[in-house]
């Protein structure tokens, strides 16, 4: 997967974004906590403080990037990165790991999910890849970040681009139950025809690397919420399972 790899860089710029925005987030929710009666819809300004800081930390690499509305109100951000004569998208999803009974049979009619349009793209440049992927016993589900998504998704609205692009990338981060801290964070590569989220490389290791540092404190005004109170996640219907790349080679390689 090396030829689907960003460069260094922009990996740290997304991942200190990304932790940017996520204690940004936690800030504003501490801070309306102590200002307001009532102030658990803030949840559902997570994305948006992620996106922009994301945006904010990767303007000056010469990525560009656009808001865009799917239904009357779900607002987000869409990265473009241009690398000679391509173009490739990114967006930043939150996810939620769980398992999945996976029997390697695909459905002959399988329900189109609100990314199935998008994760198209990515169908000629992974057959060409020549990688054999290994699904993983799991189901990965993205989070529904406004009831405006919730709405779209319901009625199974597709996330639409203006452009043509090479690649499709989704960068998922995981926030862990207990610590409410992210502890994961993944380039992915969605493919549509087996609904799995190739993993492109895991960005994990740049968390150690951010000058950004969350600390349990940080965390504290969340500590004592479920995810499910607060955020809704996708259903089967709209769940990718991860796969990440053997060892071995397609025949095609040979």
């Amino acid at each position: 997967m090396n030829q689907f790899k960003l460069n260094e860089v922009i990996n740290q710029a997304i991942v200190d974004g990304t932790q940017y925005g996520y204690l940004e987030y936690l800030e504003e929710r501490k801070r309306k906590q102590e200002e307001m009666r009532v102030s658990g819809a803030y949840a559902w300004t997570k994305g948006n403080h992620i996106d922009d800081q994301v945006a904010r930390a990767v303007e000056s690499l010469g990525l560009q990037y656009q808001m865009d509305k799917a239904g009357y109100a779900w607002e987000y951000l869409q990265f473009t990165l241009s690398e000679q004569a391509e173009k490739h998208l990114i967006i930043i999803k939150n996810s939620k790991r769980t398992q999945k009974h996976f029997n390697g049979k695909r459905k002959n009619n399988p329900e189109r999910n609100y990314l199935h349009s998008l994760s198209d793209i990515n169908i000629t440049e992974l057959k060409s890849a020549g990688k054999i992927f290994s699904q993983q016993n799991e189901q990965i589900e993205l989070e529904l970040s406004s009831p405006a998504e919730i709405h779209a998704v319901m009625n199974q609205k597709q996330l639409s681009v203006k452009e043509t692009y090479s690649r499709f990338y989704i960068v998922t981060y995981e926030i862990n139950d207990i610590t409410k801290m992210i502890d994961s964070i993944k380039l992915t590569m969605p493919n549509s025809e087996t609904m799995a989220l190739n993993v492109v490389e895991d960005l994990t290791p740049y968390i150690q690397s951010s000058a950004v540092d969350i600390t349990p404190e940080d965390a504290a005004p969340i500590m004592q919420e479920i995810s499910s109170d607060n955020t809704i996640f996708s259903g089967d219907l709209n769940a990718f399972g991860y796969a990440v790349p053997t060892e071995q080679e397609s025949e095609s390689e040979g």
